[in-house]
């Protein structure tokens, strides 16, 4: 496919070709793989490099033509027509709690599952509870603009997590619930990596599976030192970024040294 590259179809999973190519083209158009102006092949081309009937070209065609990404003209085919934002959601390390403010102000969130649980050992590790103490566990989708933009899985110690309901978190940070229910937040520390798509998360973020997510996970302490939430979030690329300031500064054994901008 020109411009894009073939994406191999997996016939053994239920997701219907048509939806597979759909969710690729629409990858690939969202991240900027795929210009504004530039030409889609015809369906036949799609078709005999997919090794699928037109007919399943053409659904994944007319699926993007009424989402606005592309347009289809008799005589020209098929155009990319959305044009890239000049600039994603940028976040860095240095402002992490105004940037997760900022989120929180400018997406919607839906509640996927609400439990209380025996979390993972790794996650009893990180809260420091005992080995058969539940916690509140949330997944959660934050969407801007009608786009899925996260998918969040949050583990909070119940005697914390019970002091508010499935509900609220509809309508508020769960950072903000975490204050609100005593524990003042001081400091958090987390790791950021990419990762490809699972099945379920790129069913989530409308992604195909295997798509690079950007995945990070942070450890919330309040100010006792206790900790009181572990999350993992994966972002799309597309809509989301980590940025840092860096700047030369010399340590005290008079080394030049790159520190990131407080």
């Amino acid at each position: 496919m020109s411009g894009a590259g073939s994406a191999a179809l997996n016939t053994s999973d239920p997701t219907p070709l048509y939806h597979q190519i759909y969710l690729d083209l629409r990858h690939r158009i969202l991240s900027g793989i795929l210009k504004n102006g530039e030409r889609l092949p015809s369906e036949a081309a799609l078709a005999d490099d997919l090794s699928v009937s037109r007919i399943t070209v053409k659904r994944a065609m007319n699926e993007l033509a009424d989402e606005g990404l592309v347009t289809r003209t008799r005589g020209r085919g098929t155009i990319v027509s959305f044009r890239m934002p000049d600039q994603p959601q940028a976040g860095g390390f240095a402002s992490l709690m105004e940037n997760l403010q900022n989120i929180a102000a400018t997406t919607t969130v839906d509640v996927v599952s609400f439990d209380y649980v025996t979390p993972p050992a790794e996650v009893v590790a990180w809260l420091g509870l005992a080995g058969d103490a539940l916690t509140q566990r949330v997944e959660r989708r934050r969407n801007r603009d009608g786009e899925p933009f996260s998918y969040i899985v949050t583990y909070v110690p119940e005697a914390i997590g019970r002091s508010w309901d499935e509900a609220t978190m509809m309508t508020r940070p769960i950072l903000q619930l975490i204050e609100e229910a005593g524990h003042p937040i001081a400091s958090a520390r987390q790791h950021v990596t990419a990762e490809p798509a699972s099945a379920l998360v790129a069913q989530m973020l409308k992604l195909p599976v295997g798509a690079p997510l950007l995945r990070v996970s942070r450890l919330v302490s309040d100010e006792n030192g206790h900790p009181v939430e572990y999350i993992e979030v994966v972002y799309r690329p597309d809509m989301y970024q980590m940025e840092m300031e860096l700047h030369r500064r010399e340590d005290d054994d008079g080394h030049r040294v790159w520190q990131a901008t407080q």
